[in-house]
């Protein structure tokens, strides 16, 4: 939770990973964030970028270009609104954090994360009913997690910080490390929602936080159980000749 640049050539040498989550947006809090990722960058340490509201101001999308500009991302995660802003959409409003009824199809969605991964070289991921991974050869469709992940607050920043734990745990693959994230906080939700002590989003929240413990325990055995749930597909996309 460090909000400093100058802080972050000391937390990188750590070795884990950075979130830039733009949340809060002020002229202080950019050039911090840029600090930050610069000095991860520098000794190739992983960067997760969550540009919450991205569409939602003028404020957010200099921001997002601006961050783009100065920073790589081994990972980029959003909405569908928030990665079509990053693809360049100009058209794209965003009321608050929120995606917004989609009128897309299933392939424009992986297409969409696709195209935007082969273009920033990294791994993007597209969060909703059904979320999407792609590093811009691989494309993969998720339809895991629980619907009470989209009546809590937060939920998709602890995403994040899942997914930047398994890029600083497994450098060999971001793609894969990514989708691990994905899976160990999704199936957690859904192990969450079944448990008779949740009766609604209030008590689901706790019991996430218990779920991750567990399905993490049980991965660290190492015991392969819990994937039991998975539900990955591959989807072929062609790849574009040019982005």
């Amino acid at each position: 939770m460090a909000n400093h640049g100058d802080e972050a050539p000391e937390l990188a040498a750590l070795g884990g990973a950075l979130v830039i989550n733009m949340g809060s947006v002020t002229s202080e809090s950019t050039a911090n964030y840029v600090r930050a990722a610069q000095a991860y960058n520098a000794i190739s340490r992983p960067v997760l970028f969550d540009p919450v509201g991205a569409g939602a101001t003028k404020l957010r999308r200099k921001t997002v270009k601006e961050l783009m500009a100065e920073c790589y991302f081994e990972v980029i995660k959003g909405n569908e609104s928030e990665l079509s802003v990053l693809w360049g959409e100009v058209n794209t409003q965003q009321k608050g954090v929120d995606s917004g009824t989609s009128t897309s199809s299933d392939l424009d969605k992986a297409t969409l994360t696709m195209k935007l991964a082969l273009r920033e070289r990294n791994v993007v991921v597209l969060t909703g009913k059904i979320d999407y991974l792609s590093d811009g050869t691989r494309t993969y469709a998720i339809k895991n997690g629980s619907e009470h992940l989209g009546r809590i607050t937060g939920s998709g920043c602890t995403l994040g910080t899942t997914i930047a734990a398994c890029l600083a745990a497994h450098r060999e693959d971001k793609l894969l490390a990514t989708l691990s994230g994905m899976l160990m906080y999704e199936i957690a939700s859904e192990r969450a929602s079944r448990r008779e002590d949740v009766k609604g989003p209030g008590t689901f929240v706790p019991a996430l936080i218990d779920e991750l413990a567990n399905v993490a325990a049980i991965a660290q055995k190492p015991d392969d159980s819990w994937l039991a749930g998975a539900k990955v597909e591959r989807i072929g996309i062609k790849e574009p000749d040019s982005v």
